[in-house]
């Protein structure tokens, strides 16, 4: 024990002294910003963290009372859809949160804010909800939001002949069970205990629309929110203008918001560096380097629980003996897949989904590659000389690169890889069917949140179709469970049978970052890319 703690000191003796000598070169102009970060970064530090210590510029730290007026230019990827009811893109969530609302707002240390909520309440064993809604709201169409609007929206995403994305989100509710019981309450009673479930109320397509929705909001964009859509151009752009009936006034500040719709990121970083646009809402790490040095922009980081799932089937061959799926997880240099693929920013993954940013999340001992044991968990499977094996990706993020390190780590085992890097919406029309799929997750508000769509047993995105009885009962103790400690304990539980079983190998999860250019203020980043801008408000 002694020794266990004299070495960790040492350590962060060693780490200290190290940071110091970075911080010194880059004071004294022997290193650059972006070279600084990256050094600090592969001392441990997020890039929040390192951008603490060089500090931000001065217009990045903000002074005064916001400005009223501006136009913010905002650059994102495409949106398949801005139908809330079927929202499954970023940039299309990006554009309905600016046109409509949630009940309640998730903040960046994890609190709800309220919003179109002002309060909710559980019964005793939570499986019944309350919440009192916001008074005096209007839509952009001048009729009154009331409880009749939030308990239609609600029923709508639940409704199995919607067929929403969100009704794998909100598995435990029923349309029956959504009920107005004033004109401004509502209650929403639950198929078991939730004591989460605030935080589901923003699930992204669960913006509350007017109750007489027709689904074509392109057409018709009628929200609460600070902006008003005026213009909208499927895969180019779209067009907003200030609400100045908004509820929360004096806000929004700006005068309007520009986003256009970009189908790679390098453009969009050409375009900030250009001079083009003030924010892109979610660059990726590779891409984002040219930004990093320059002193007109800053990039925003938040942690998440974003990551990425290497699902294997375990309903088929070879992947339904528990041998196979560990000699995989045993494949990968974990730490070099993060320094690879981020410069060491984000967190080491340890196959499951409870990222280090949430409260529930237990360290469990590291695991590190061993192809020697791998090899030997193979041959008592009946692999001795391994085998090969279809893996199936998308056209996306750092997913191609990361597949081709995951194909290399694998080899050493004997498991031979043949790579189908598919266009993004031919590889999300057959994803949960592949054998072998390597999948971008998004981070939610919650841990069980993803716990629940991606590994229940039956859950729409299970991809592993993974069926485990201890896990779907740990989980529906740690949905209901309010102590914090006892909630601790359970998902310590899931990690270590997650970690066991591994239905999905799960080696890190990044830091989500956002570009922010000189003189704007007011914007964060968001653990699930998210886009606030009732804050926001740029310089003149």
């Amino acid at each position: 024990m002694r020794r266990g703690r004299s070495s960790g000191t040492r350590r962060r003796c060693n780490v200290s002294k190290d940071l110091d000598r970075l911080l010194d070169r880059y004071r004294k102009g022997g290193l650059s910003r972006r070279d600084f970060l990256r050094a600090a970064a592969a001392l441990g530090l997020s890039l929040g963290a390192a951008q603490s210590l060089v500090g931000l510029p001065a217009w990045a730290q903000g002074s005064g009372a916001p400005r009223r007026g501006g136009i913010l230019r905002v650059a994102a990827d495409p949106a398949t859809t801005i139908d809330p009811v079927k929202l499954d893109s970023a940039g299309g969530i990006a554009i309905v949160q600016q046109v409509a609302e949630y009940l309640v707002w998730t903040e960046p240390d994890l609190s709800l804010r309220p919003v179109l909520a002002t309060s909710w309440r559980p019964e005793p064993d939570a499986r019944t909800w309350v919440f009192e809604l916001r008074r005096g709201v209007r839509f952009h169409s001048g009729k009154e939001m009331t409880a009749d609007d939030v308990v239609a929206t609600f029923q709508r995403l639940v409704d199995p002949e919607v067929a929403s994305p969100a009704r794998g989100a909100l598995p435990f509710l029923q349309k029956e069970n959504i009920e107005k019981i004033g004109a401004y309450t509502v209650r929403f009673r639950l198929d078991r205990p939730v004591g989460d479930f605030p935080y589901y109320t923003q699930t992204y397509n669960a913006v509350i629309l007017p109750a007489e929705y027709g689904g074509d909001f392109a057409r018709n964009p009628v929200g609460t929110g600070p902006f008003r859509l005026t213009e909208y151009r499927p895969q180019e752009r779209a067009v907003l203008e200030r609400n100045d009936a908004y509820w929360d006034a004096p806000r929004p500040h700006l005068d309007g918001v520009r986003i256009a719709l970009y189908q790679e990121a390098t453009p969009q970083v050409l375009a900030m560096q250009a001079g083009e646009v003030d924010v892109i809402l979610a660059p990726p790490y590779q891409e984002a380097q040219p930004l990093l040095s320059d002193p007109a922009v800053q990039v925003l980081s938040t942690s998440s629980g974003t990551h990425r799932q290497l699902t294997m089937r375990v309903d088929q061959r070879p992947f339904d003996d528990r041998r196979v799926r560990e000699a995989v997880a045993l494949c990968f240099d974990r730490p070099s897949l993060l320094q690879g693929l981020f410069g060491g920013i984000g967190d080491l993954g340890n196959d499951h989904p409870i990222a280090p940013v949430y409260p529930e999340h237990q360290p469990l001992p590291q695991r590190a590659q061993d192809h020697a044991r791998a090899r030997r968990l193979l041959a008592e499977a009946g692999f001795p000389d391994g085998f090969e094996i279809d893996l199936y990706t998308a056209q996306f993020l750092e997913l191609p690169r990361y597949a081709v390190f995951v194909q290399q780590m694998l080899q050493p085992a004997g498991i031979r890889a043949k790579l189908h890097v598919e266009p993004l919406n031919l590889y999300y029309s057959h994803w949960t069917d592949v054998p072998f799929g390597l999948t971008d997750w998004t981070s939610r508000p919650t841990a069980t949140q993803i716990l629940g769509l991606a590994f229940r047993s039956g859950a729409e995105w299970n991809a592993a179709h993974w069926a485990n009885d201890t896990f779907d009962r740990l989980l529906q103790e740690l949905e209901g469970e309010p102590d914090k400690a006892r909630r601790g304990e359970l998902a310590g539980q899931i990690e270590e049978l997650m970690n066991r079983e591994v239905p999905a190998a799960i080696t890190y999860f990044t830091e989500n970052l956002r570009a922010v250019r000189k003189g704007v203020h007011g914007v964060a980043a968001d653990m699930s890319y998210f886009l606030d801008l009732t804050r926001a408000w740029v310089e003149g």
